[in-house]
This record gives C-alpha cells, structure tokens and sequence, in this order.
C-alpha cells in the first residue's frame, strides 16, 4: 500500500535484543502478568528499534528499546479508563516530568513504568552533553503534554481539524525523541547549529509527519474501536466527508510529496556545511531516512495492530502507573 524510496536494514543483534528486553521487562516488574507478557512479545519493540537503528548492537541498541518500552506502556496504559480524564492523566505524566527534571530520579513510592523510566534516563544521562540532554527532555516532555490535551479532547468528544491534528501529533508521536535515540545509539550527537538548520529541520519534519502517518493507518481500526479520535484518517473522513478508501489515497498522496521533498532536501543540505558538520548531518540524514524505512518494515510484520485487544479491555493488566502509598 506504502512506498519509500529509503531500503530497510536490522540489526543482526535483533533476536538477542529481543530476549534481553524481555529480560529488562520482568525486572522492571512491567511485565508480571502472564497476559501483559504475552502482549509485549506481540508488539516486537525490540524489532521495530533494530530496524530504526540497523546498525545498532548490544547496550546501545537496548537502551534504545528501553525507552520506546517506556513510551509504548504508558500510552497503553492511558488508552483505557484514563483516555478521556485530563486531570488524572496530567497526574500521571506528571511523575515522568519529575523523573526527566531530578535527573532520572523516582519519586517516592513511584509505579514501576515511572521507575522503569528513571532507569531509562540516568542511561540516557550517561556521557551526554547538558544541551543535548536538554532537547532530548523537551521532545519527552511534549510527549507527555500532548496525553493531557487528547484526553481534553476525549472528554469533550472533539474531532481536531487537519491542523490542529499536525501541530499535536508531532508532539504525541515520541518521534523527535525516538530520533534522539538515533544518536545515543550511533554515538554521536547532533549540535545545536546543525539541530536549527533550516533544510535539516524540514527533513527532520518530514521524518516525523511519515512515521506518524504511517502509524496511523496501521493503527486506525485499534483507535476506532476505542473511540479515539486523535488519528489521521479519521481526521480526515470527519474533515472532508470522505469515506476510508479515499482518505487513505489522499495519505499516500501526502507521504509521497514528502519523501519526494525530502530527497530534494538532501540535495541541498550539505552545500552550506563543511568540516565535521558535513559527517555529522550525514549521520544525521542516514538515521532519519532508516527511521522512515524501519517503521514500514516493522508495521508490515508486528502484530500490535492486526491482533487488538478487545474494545473494552485495558491493553495491560497490571496498572503500572499509580503510586503505591
């Protein structure tokens, strides 16, 4: 259904990495139920993180898996009887602000997904740059923001317009911060000059809008089921009156005029550059094109969208969320 011109890579420590997450999981207690386990295998992050980073191996490439764990078990644990309850999900999001802003500390008494994400971040931490460490906070934090106001939406039944669905989907979609973990996993981090770089913040926006959308087709029958509201092709049936074949043509439409702006992009990103910068963008453009062609090839094989959990049933069991008092 889904063209792009970027060829897909995995690493060949994907299977080791697999089995080492799962590790991290039942230590990290997110993982104690035999259903919740069975569900996790289900959902491959370990192969969709081998396929974002092909080139990634061993603890880089975990730390990788780790921290889209982390964003993965939170949104399923909002996407249930939290979906449409804005105080409580900023309750929520709210211990993982701390965890970002103490420096991959828990607060007390902390849920095991909050202590799993301190865990996550001191690794994170670890050898980064103040400046650095600081974006990759921000694009969390957005993250985070962006659960409060869909919850807002749920609650008040609100379908956003095209618009508004962009200017917060970037921000929901962890994409900028799954794009950080490109760079913790190849070593190298991208400079402020080069992270403001008109042409390189296109692409970067371009990345994001692919990846996002992409999810979104894959996942709209799970959100439909649910009632969310917060996804494209709905966005656009609401929007233009249109029925799902011809919303899903006008996204193919969309995703090639990006890939194709961005290839054009690519031609003009290094003219203005020289030095060590010209090596650093060249990374840099390398992972966000494999972030583009590894998301299409995990969706096309993992089962998170094609096996749902039923309408009605929370997508985990165990509440990893609430403070034990």
């Amino acid at each position: 259904m889904f063209h792009l011109p970027f060829p897909p890579g995995e690493s060949p420590d994907i299977d080791a990495a697999r089995q080492r997450s799962l590790a991290w999981c039942r230590k990290q207690r997110l993982v104690a139920h035999p259903t919740d386990e069975q569900r996790f295998l289900r959902w491959d992050i370990a192969g969709l993180m081998a396929a974002w980073c092909p080139r990634a191996s061993q603890d880089p490439l975990d730390l990788t898996v780790d921290a889209v764990v982390v964003a993965t078990f939170l949104d399923d644990q909002i996407d249930g009887p939290l979906a449409d309850r804005p105080d409580q999900v900023g309750d929520v999001c709210q211990d993982f602000t701390e965890v970002i802003s103490s420096g991959g500390r828990a607060p007390a008494g902390a849920a095991p997904l909050i202590t799993a994400c301190a865990h996550v971040w001191k690794r994170l931490a670890e050898g980064s740059a103040p400046d650095w460490l600081e974006r990759t906070g921000q694009h969390w934090q957005w993250y985070l923001d962006a659960y409060t106001r869909e919850a807002r939406n749920r609650a008040h039944g609100r379908v956003p317009t095209s618009t508004e669905y962009f200017a917060l989907r970037r921000r929901s979609g962890f994409v900028y911060a799954m794009l950080d973990l490109s760079q913790k996993a190849y070593g190298f981090e991208l400079p402020h000059h080069l992270h403001g770089h008109p042409v390189l913040r296109r692409m970067l926006d371009i990345t994001v809008d692919v990846v996002d959308t992409l999810n979104d087709v894959h996942s709209v029958e799970k959100e439909e089921s649910r009632g969310d509201l917060h996804n494209l092709v709905l966005v656009l049936e609401h929007e233009r009156g249109c029925d799902r074949p011809a919303g899903i043509r006008a996204i193919q439409q969309m995703i090639t005029s990006w890939y194709l702006e961005f290839l054009a992009l690519e031609q003009q990103a290094f003219a203005d550059l020289s030095g060590q910068d010209v090596e650093t963008a060249g990374r840099w453009v390398d992972c966000m094109r494999t972030a583009m062609s590894g998301y299409l090839h995990w969706s096309r094989t993992c089962l998170r969208y094609s096996q749902l959990v039923p309408p009605g049933e929370p997508a985990l069991v165990a509440d990893l969320v609430q403070r034990r008092h």
